[in-house]
């Protein structure tokens, strides 16, 4: 089945028939957690969830749920780490990082749960997965930051979504915050015409 068939699909069955004529985008959005903490115990991020506290370069949404006419196809999420300090500001050490010191260790250990609707849509997902092809290997040596999902996910308008990872191990939590990003193809709202 096409993405496109798919986002069409789980629109109409919950009764959202106007998702064939809204236009169609690629779209990435993200969030920013609180600082990694050094820790031997599960410790649990969550992201999405109350993203309207936090501005952008923090966050691209103001809400964990789409307007009306949005909707989006989840092909993949990105897994990026920002130094904690200053993080509001640019600047050439502030900025997204793929392979800093804690990448290996926190993404060999780290388990990722997304929930639609309060409905948990991947459960307990290891990110050493990517491990196996699925993911997207940085210089060759560090743990893959990318991670492409098998099967689309697609969240509907007006349904909150959120999204949690838990992790056992953190090599340098003092300078970095992770940032979760999710990818694909989706819909915004069209008034006139598609192009």
């Amino acid at each position: 089945m096409k993405i496109a068939q798919q986002i069409v699909g789980v629109n109409q069955r919950l009764g959202n028939s106007a998702v064939p004529n809204m236009q169609g985008t690629t779209r990435v959005i993200f969030d920013t957690s609180a600082a990694l903490v050094a820790t031997t115990a599960t410790q649990t991020l969550t992201f999405f969830s109350g993203v309207s506290t936090r501005l952008y370069p923090l966050s691209n949404l103001s809400n964990n749920r789409f307007e009306v006419g949005e909707s989006l196809a989840i092909q993949g999420f990105a897994f990026m780490f920002r130094p904690s300090a200053d993080i509001t500001a640019y600047s050439a050490t502030n900025v997204f990082n793929s392979s800093p010191a804690t990448a290996g260790t926190f993404l060999q250990q780290a388990i990722l749960n997304f929930y639609i609707g309060n409905q948990r849509i991947i459960k307990d997902l290891a990110l050493d997965y990517s491990k196996f092809g699925i993911g997207e290997a940085h210089a060759g040596t560090l743990q893959s930051n990318v991670l492409r999902l098998e099967t689309p996910i697609v969240i509907p308008p007006q349904v909150e979504f959120y999204a949690t990872l838990s992790y056992t191990a953190s090599a340098n939590p003092s300078t970095d915050r992770v940032v979760l990003a999710a990818y694909g193809q989706g819909t915004l709202l069209n008034t006139k015409s598609n192009f």
